[in-house]
């Protein structure tokens, strides 16, 4: 159905059901990536390896999305999600078939394109039937309802251990719940067609700063999710309290969404984004000091969590104003490919940094990656401000 046709109610109900299936599957992505990566770690597999295969989930985009939206154009992006979520059902009960980080690498590249899918059809469809006026908002409750899906994750493989088919086997069905809100919005889905002004490469030299920001944001994520808990194994804390840390980095994400989504209209943007990265600079650099001392570091990394997880709202905000209909869509596509790049980045630097700074290197890599990041939001407030952008 055309997004114009859509009365309120089923405009409302298609932006539900669209995002209470992006936040289940952003618990799936919470749940699974961690204990992937206790799983190897139990088998004795090292740290640069456990990267690599982490960011074999994350190399599938660039293989998904050239087609995506076509098939998107082909299917709509509610089938397509479904189709996306039955591939990962069966991979996910694969995994603990064949546990072998080698049978795991394609296996992973499976689960990550259809990941992909389900991000970029996902993004897609809000973008599409969200108004301009409410735009702001929509993007507000989408990326809190992302980090409540991830949040959760971590509290789940506490209860169920690492080890076995059980965390699997509940991670499976979270997967099939994920498709239950996409099964009753098939008839409200929006029709995303059109073309878009430019090619996909254009679009990184049209909004670097809020592309580059979403590579940055999910390489600092997977080296997170993918390294704390080994972290807080080797500086002293029980396997519990370091999944415990990447659950409360997801609850800091999803309470400071507000305020920041406030404070986001009421000044630049590009200001906030600058203060937000040289706050998480500081709080990389002091992770050494506090990740190790409870309960204090309970507090640290939920305060670290909350601006962290601005960083993809602000980005999604910048898209949004710089952009509208087919162009936002390509834009858009374009800001998970980034995201992509971001995990194929990521763990390989995480794992190598713990390799050669053991146990600190993690938070090293998260201090470089930011480091490097922080000139292209300074480049562009200042030009701004000149009256150049």
């Amino acid at each position: 159905m055309s997004d114009a046709a859509l009365t309120a109610t089923e405009r409302r109900r298609s932006l539900v059901a669209v995002i209470a299936s992006m936040a289940a599957t952003s618990l799936i992505y919470g749940l699974t990536i961690p204990l992937l990566a206790l799983v190897l770690n139990r088998q004795g597999v090292d740290e640069t390896m456990i990267g690599l295969s982490t960011a074999t989930q994350s190399l599938a985009v660039f293989v998904v999305a050239p087609v995506a939206p076509r098939l998107i154009g082909a299917l709509g992006p509610a089938r397509l999600m479904l189709y996306a979520i039955g591939i990962t059902l069966v991979g996910f009960l694969l995994l603990p078939a064949f546990p072998n980080v080698y049978a795991w690498f394609p296996l992973r590249f499976v689960l990550g394109a259809a990941s992909s899918v389900l991000w970029i059809a996902g993004e897609a469809w809000i973008n599409q039937i969200a108004e301009d006026r409410t735009r702001g908002r929509v993007v507000g409750l989408y990326t809190a309802a992302i980090s409540a899906g991830f949040a959760p994750g971590p509290f789940i493989l506490v209860q169920t251990g690492s080890e076995g088919w059980t965390p699997f086997l509940v991670s499976a069905a979270i997967v099939a719940i994920s498709a239950s809100p996409l099964l009753l919005a098939i008839k409200v889905a929006p029709v995303v067609d059109g073309r878009p002004s430019a090619s996909l490469p254009i679009f990184l030299l049209l909004a670097p700063t809020a592309m580059l920001l979403n590579l940055v944001a999910s390489a600092v994520d997977s080296v997170l999710i993918t390294f704390l808990p080994i972290y807080g194994l080797r500086i002293g804390l029980g396997e519990s309290a370091s999944l415990y840390l990447i659950a409360i980095l997801g609850v800091g994400s999803l309470v400071f969404q507000p305020p920041i989504g406030w404070l986001a209209d009421h000044m630049d943007r590009r200001l906030l984004l600058i203060i937000c990265v040289v706050l998480l600079l500081a709080g990389a650099a002091g992770m050494p000091f506090a990740l190790g001392v409870a309960p204090w570091n309970g507090l640290y990394i939920f305060f670290f969590g909350g601006v962290f997880g601005a960083l993809y709202s602000l980005g999604m905000m910048l898209l949004g104003e710089q952009f509208q209909g087919a162009d936002l869509a390509a834009a858009t596509t374009l800001f998970t490919v980034m995201w992509g790049i971001g995990g194929v980045i990521g763990p390989p630097t995480g794992g190598v940094g713990m390799d050669l700074w053991d146990p600190h290197g993690m938070a090293a890599a998260v201090a470089l990656l930011l480091l490097v990041y922080l000139p292209f939001p300074l480049v562009s407030y200042l030009r701004a401000r000149r009256g150049g952008a």
